[in-house]
């Protein structure tokens, strides 16, 4: 898989939570005033196989409450993004999911391995100033079973 790096002291996007955070290099979508417009190019970041991210994740599990993918577009490298969530279910983690992809567009085995998702195209236009970051991102809490 391609990312584009990581953040082992995440606190800002998992709720508070103390989290690790994937960075998925790469994205289609390519939203004027993307937050992180250097992770657009595939061709970017490093190539890494998601066996080491979930062994380092692994060896610090006891300092995490959760694990953040965010992008670029974690759904444009859905085979790396599956594995990942399946490894990061199974050490009792909560998986926060951004994605510019909308709620109806997510497969189903994907989404009901998120304990949270972040749904829609980041648009400067409707840009909140908070959480999410504009009025069309839906959020959808799996851990109550209900959209927010």
């Amino acid at each position: 898989m391609k990312v584009g790096g990581f953040n082992d002291l995440n606190t800002s996007d998992a709720g508070g939570k103390i989290a690790f955070s994937v960075f998925f290099q790469g994205c289609g979508k390519r939203c004027p005033g993307c937050h992180n417009p250097e992770l657009q190019d595939p061709n970017g970041g490093m190539k890494i196989d998601p066996n080491e991210i979930l062994s380092r994740i692994s060896k610090y599990r006891k300092h995490y409450e959760a694990v953040v993918f965010i992008g670029g577009e974690p759904m444009d490298q859905l085979a790396a993004l599956r594995q990942l969530l399946i490894g990061v279910v199974g050490l009792g983690l909560e998986v926060w999911l951004y994605t510019g992809y909308e709620d109806n567009e997510i497969p189903e085995d994907i989404a009901c391995l998120c304990s949270v998702i972040v749904a829609g195209e980041y648009r400067e236009d409707l840009r909140t100033g908070g959480f999410p970051v504009s009025s069309n991102q839906k959020i959808i809490d799996n851990r109550r079973g209900q959209a927010a």
